[in-house]
């Protein structure tokens, strides 16, 4: 499915040179990246900019409610990464809700690891106040890619996903924080993530040579993603919590969400270190991940 933006999110940008226009306010940098006039007025960054969502960025469940679980499954198995174990419930409509220790402010809902397009299920994301409120509206999933649902920011203390119509799906990973949202936007010399399939076969044939067929052993995909002209104090301040999160635990990116719905669910392939490019105090930065397959 990819990404699913919530109605009326409108960080948008059309981008000519370095001149990056948005709705209703507009940057202009120059050809050294330096920022020579900002008049933003959101905090958002345009969908032409990655959003990574990691452990260092997604918060902690205190507690756990499914509507129900259908048995051999765990309703608290989609708070971890480990996408063997899945909670699946018994029976449609169907919601799983985490509450946070406190109240946290929160831009994504991530999905991994579900079959809720096989299962032909509509997903809808809500927060509780005083009663339930859509984030995002019931959205039909059109396959069992990994899924990264962006809305306006909101400071909540419990939150859910509903799934409705189609069959009982599993569902792996659930995950709700605030996004990285990365300074500058990648395009040129990225290869996307759908494209890179390294699938490892077995083929099958007789003593006498004669083909007897192919076996397909497992598919992952893998990427790279490079960004130039990050300013140093944009790096200082949000790369190193990336690094330690990617260590030990993998991760969700769109990277571009508003013109692809390409999202990878998966763990770094290598360590993610910057490097100063000697202009005006910016920096280059290079991740590279593998991510599971859906298909």
């Amino acid at each position: 499915m990819g990404v699913i933006f919530s109605t009326g999110y409108s960080p948008h940008v059309a981008e000519t040179g370095f001149l990056l226009m948005e709705t209703g306010d507009f940057l202009l940098l120059e050809d050294d990246g330096k920022i020579v006039l900002d008049l933003r007025t959101t905090s958002d960054l345009p969908t032409s900019h990655a959003r990574i969502a990691h452990s260092g960025n997604w918060h902690t469940v205190e507690t756990i409610a499914a509507s129900s679980t259908e048995t051999g499954y765990f309703a608290d198995a989609p708070d971890t990464t480990l996408t063997y174990e899945r909670w699946k419930p018994s029976s449609l409509p169907a919601t799983w809700e985490a509450t946070f220790p406190a109240s946290r402010t929160i831009d994504y809902c991530c999905i991994a690891a579900h079959t809720m397009g096989t299962n032909g299920n509509s997903l809808s994301v809500e927060y509780y106040n005083g009663a339930w409120v859509e984030l995002i509206p019931a959205t039909a999933i059109a396959d069992d890619s990994d899924i990264f649902a962006i809305f306006p920011q909101q400071v909540e203390g419990k939150v859910r996903i509903s799934i409705t119509g189609g069959t009982a799906p599993e569902i792996g990973v659930v995950k709700f924080g605030e996004a990285l949202q990365m300074e500058r936007p990648l395009y040129g010399g990225h290869s996307p993530i759908i494209f890179g399939r390294r699938t490892v076969l077995k083929t099958n044939e007789s003593e006498t040579g004669e083909y007897l067929g192919v076996s397909k052993m497992r598919t992952t995909l893998e990427s790279s993603f490079s960004w130039q002209n990050l300013t140093a104090a944009w790096v200082r301040e949000n790369w190193g919590v990336l690094q330690r999160a990617i260590e030990s635990e993998p991760f969700f990116i769109a990277w571009r969400p508003g013109a692809y719905s390409e999202v990878a669910f998966g763990r770094a392939t290598g360590p993610a270190i910057p490097t100063n490019i000697g202009r005006r105090d910016l920096m280059s930065v290079e991740l590279s991940m593998k991510a599971r397959s859906y298909d």
